[in-house]
């Protein structure tokens, strides 16, 4: 859908070029007169990562091929505070743009909350698939119902649990753990079905509390379980894959329809290249980033039963499609899923 709008922009580019002699945008002025538009964009991606070395990359590129006309200002980390509190800035028009887990959006449509359903995907392709095609405009439409316009995703990958009992390898494994998961019901829902104690915590406190023992284990994708140091506090990790996050990278429309025609194709195709980027390095890296928790110290199991933990988790399909998702979204999603 993107590459197709990205086409359509420069078509209307190439034909204004033609015409007038002078490029156009959404205001109908030429780029060369307008105002350059400097983007403030939040994020809470860990430094180093490859999503967020794919945004600055991104950013750099735009600056450079808009002669300076874009610019974005990049705060990662969590700077502008969670992402709960950056969705919140910029619906008030606080904040220009931000790279916002899908499944955060369900702070103001319960329906982002999908992204949350456990081993949706048949494998990394089908997840892939599913966000280039009509899952990922399904959820890009929902968005521009809320003021923001989406122009990529950016792979996060796919969650894994850390803890310091043992290794994880069938359902019964988790019983009377005391996981820290982030605040979203569906994720809560999908543990209490394999007997975990899920524990809803900011990540901010995560370290501390895996310190102290105020939880036991913990679920994340393997470059934040790097990043953070979780090897220094966490003994053991499962590969067990069972949720797979995308960030959603928005810009505020009113922010978006302020930029040239020509300069949104060049954001597009730089955006299209980023989400390719990133996926590229994340398989790259993921063999590294196990290594260096082995290095660390952890102890790491891939022999994990997904085929039980998925059908083990499979009530929770049919209570948020009957209470939240409803049967069109869910079909959507069936049409892609791999399964």
């Amino acid at each position: 859908m993107k590459k197709f709008l990205a086409i359509v922009l420069c078509l209307v580019m190439a034909l204004s070029l033609f015409g007038c002699g002078g490029s156009g945008n959404a205001g109908g002025e030429g780029s060369e007169g307008a105002e350059p538009v400097v983007i403030t964009l939040g994020h809470a991606l860990s430094d180093g990562t490859p999503a967020s070395n794919g945004i600055n990359d991104f950013a750099a590129r735009v600056e450079k091929e808009t002669e300076g006309r874009v610019s974005f200002d990049i705060y990662p980390n969590s700077q502008l505070g969670n992402e709960t509190e950056m969705i919140e800035q910029m619906q008030l028009g606080q904040l220009d743009a931000g790279a916002i887990m899908v499944g955060t959006f369900q702070t103001i449509d319960q329906k982002f909350a999908i992204e949350d359903l456990p081993y949706m995907w048949n494998g990394i392709e089908s997840a892939r698939a599913a966000y280039d095609g009509a899952f990922g405009d399904y959820m890009a439409d929902l968005i521009s119902q809320y003021g923001m316009t989406e122009i990529a995703y950016v792979e996060w990958g796919f969650r894994h649990i850390t803890n310091n009992k043992g290794p994880i390898v069938e359902p019964e494994d988790m019983k009377g753990l005391n996981i820290r998961i982030s605040p979203a019901a569906l994720r809560e829902d999908a543990f209490k079905q394999v007997g975990a104690i899920p524990t809803q915590m900011s990540f901010s406190e995560l370290y501390s509390a895996l310190q102290t023992g105020v939880v036991e284990a913990q679920e994340n994708p393997l470059p934040t379980i790097v990043a953070a140091g979780f090897a220094e506090v966490q003994d053991y990790l499962s590969l067990t894959g069972h949720f797979y996050n995308t960030v959603m990278f928005v810009i505020n429309t009113d922010v978006w329809n302020k930029i040239s025609e020509e300069d949104q194709a060049i954001i597009l195709a730089a955006a299209e290249d980023m989400e390719k980027e990133v996926r590229v390095n994340n398989d790259a890296s993921t063999e590294a980033n196990i290594q260096a928790l082995k290095d660390a110290g952890m102890q790491v199991n891939d022999d994990v039963d997904k085929e039980a933990f998925r059908e083990a988790m499979l009530p929770v399909y049919d209570k948020w499609e009957k209470d939240v998702f409803g049967e069109e979204l869910m079909d959507v999603y069936r049409s892609c899923s791999g399964w």
